[in-house]
């Protein structure tokens, strides 16, 4: 079995950045994505740089802080203070695809300009997984990057295959909230042994951060993500189970 752990959020605070780089230098992290629009993006890079880490995912964001472009010409995605709206089932449902569109390349334009690879496409909060259209947007987006993207809905998989684009096998989100214990971890890997040649796992480290507590609620369980992705016990078991740490750029 082949596995793809990425650690999203990548920019989103220094503490969740230096959580991440941590966990793929001294656990079994294999892959992140970055959040373009946010205020510790290029220094969070800037970190990963001189880490040696080369490449990695956009995590294109419409769910969280501001927008890359002015508000003023992506209104309809933003509320009335200038801000994204905080859960995809907040967005309303007339939002401009031409609107949406300009942001999420906006962010790829902002990416690509620091000169670290782009190696995948993901989302905060699965955002293109709720809307058909939206969801052949960001395929396309994928196409013209030539780079393969996550599938939040497995039962999806299909349509991006359709597409020829290149997707793991099976994508599990189960590492999160009450679930995150080295032992949770060893019998999901288990479980899934012997069903699917590449999986992703999402996960969500962080080091210890004051500032992540005032924009996510998902915030002190992040630390015990990265207590788990670096324990010596899960990198043993890992060792021991012909389980393959891969990055995206790997499929």
């Amino acid at each position: 079995m082949k596995l793809i752990i990425n650690g999203d959020d990548f920019g989103l605070t220094r503490g969740v950045s230096e959580g991440i780089i941590k966990c793929m230098k001294n656990g079994i992290l294999t892959d992140t994505s970055a959040m373009t629009n946010m205020p510790f993006f290029e220094e969070a890079i800037n970190i990963a740089k001189s880490k040696g880490i080369n490449e990695m995912g956009i995590h294109l964001n419409i769910t969280c802080g501001k927008p890359v472009l002015p508000q003023s010409e992506v209104s309809s995605i933003c509320d009335g203070n200038g801000n994204f709206y905080r859960k995809p089932e907040l967005i309303p449902s007339n939002i401009k695809l031409s609107e949406l569109e300009k942001e999420l390349r906006a962010q790829i334009e902002k990416f690509k300009k620091t000169n670290m690879k782009i190696n995948h496409i993901d989302s905060h909060h699965h955002f293109y997984s709720f809307n058909d259209d939206v969801f052949k947007l960001v395929i396309n987006l994928a196409k013209e990057l030539n780079v393969p993207m996550r599938c939040p809905i497995n039962e999806k998989r299909h349509v991006v295959e359709e597409n020829n684009v290149l997707c793991p096998d099976f994508f599990d989100s189960t590492f999160y909230e009450g679930n995150i214990s080295v032992d949770y971890l060893i019998s999901r890997l288990e479980n899934l042994k012997g069903m699917y040649n590449v999986i992703e796992l999402m996960a969500h480290p962080s080091n210890a951060c004051e500032e992540l507590k005032k924009i996510s609620s998902y915030n002190v369980m992040r630390e015990a993500e990265l207590e788990v992705l670096t324990s010596e016990k899960i990198k043993e078991y890992i060792k021991n189970n012909n389980i393959q740490l891969i990055s995206y750029s790997n499929l």
